[in-house]
């Protein structure tokens, strides 16, 4: 389904937690250019139920497995405390290891952009000099 408004791509899951379907609207290109398929989407929302008064509003948070075409493959949720990890270790490295990689990169263009400054900087000195 497509909100014709926005032009948003609307989907719908049950949370596993309070057991209530949620919509959700994604922006149409929201899947492109993924490393892999499905991806996940991780996000919190309130807790609802009526008849659980005890964690009423307590986040929940869930993760959708989504695959290239918006459709909602998966849906995980668990109800959030303060011993809750909103990151697997798994996805912690991976984010580590991507950010590592960028930084290392940026540093090699910063180190390259460098030379080349001093070295135009030395041609317009010796240019001027002459």
């Amino acid at each position: 389904m497509v909100d014709s408004s926005k032009k948003l791509v609307v989907k719908q899951y049950q949370c596993p937690v309070c057991k209530k379907i949620h919509t959700i609207k994604f922006e149409p290109d929201f899947a492109k250019n993924r490393v892999k398929y499905p991806f996940t989407y991780a996000f919190m929302h309130k807790f609802e139920s009526p008849t659980n008064i005890e964690d009423h509003e307590k986040d929940v948070l869930t993760t959708l497995y989504i695959d290239a075409h918006l459709n909602i493959r998966g849906v995980e949720a668990v109800l959030a405390d303060d011993n809750t990890n909103i990151l697997s270790k798994e996805t912690s490295y991976e984010m580590i290891t991507k950010l590592t990689k960028v930084i290392l990169e940026m540093q090699s263009e910063l180190d390259e952009m460098q030379e080349k400054y001093t070295a135009l900087k030395l041609k317009c000195e010796q240019a001027n000099i002459k």
